[in-house]
């Protein structure tokens, strides 16, 4: 472990990973314990937990209440997801505010609607890709999108 430059748990987070990437940790395999972690790496309890919390979100691990942590992506693989998703949101971005111009544009209360509409459905589609809610902390968007003058039916 010496050596190693970063946060311990960016250093624990590397050797995870690397074990995943060598076949130490196949894919589906459970991950050593908590406490295994804790007594193998010689670093703390919150370090460890924080290395393996910061894999679950990066899509590399899983945890299954009760029965423990278990790989579900190879690193490479997950970074491409991490990738594409994050693409895909900047081109939401994108087509989001060219609907908002569009919007400007329009004279036509039907048209209006059908440009609100879509973005209710863009709105929902920026949701499932795990990013927060353009207009705020809302959950229902369709409310939300039709009490800023949009129809989200």
């Amino acid at each position: 472990m010496t050596g190693e430059a970063g946060p311990e748990y960016q250093r624990l987070m590397r050797q995870i990973r690397a074990r995943i990437i060598s076949g130490e940790y196949p894919l589906g395999s459970p991950i050593p314990s908590t406490t295994e972690l804790v007594e193998e790496s010689g670093m703390s309890r919150p370090v460890v937990r924080r290395a393996i919390d910061q894999l679950k979100a990066e899509g590399i691990l899983e945890g299954h209440q009760g029965k423990g942590v278990f790989v579900a992506a190879m690193p490479v693989d997950a970074d491409h997801r991490r990738a594409d998703t994050e693409a895909l949101g900047e081109q939401f971005a994108e087509l989001r505010q060219e609907f908002r111009e569009l919007a400007k544009h329009v004279d036509s209360d039907d048209l209006r609607a059908r440009v609100g509409r879509i973005e209710a459905i863009l709105i929902n589609l920026h949701a499932r890709l795990a990013y927060p809610n353009p207009y705020g902390g809302e959950r229902d968007t369709t409310q939300k999108a039709a009490r800023h003058g949009r129809a989200g039916r």
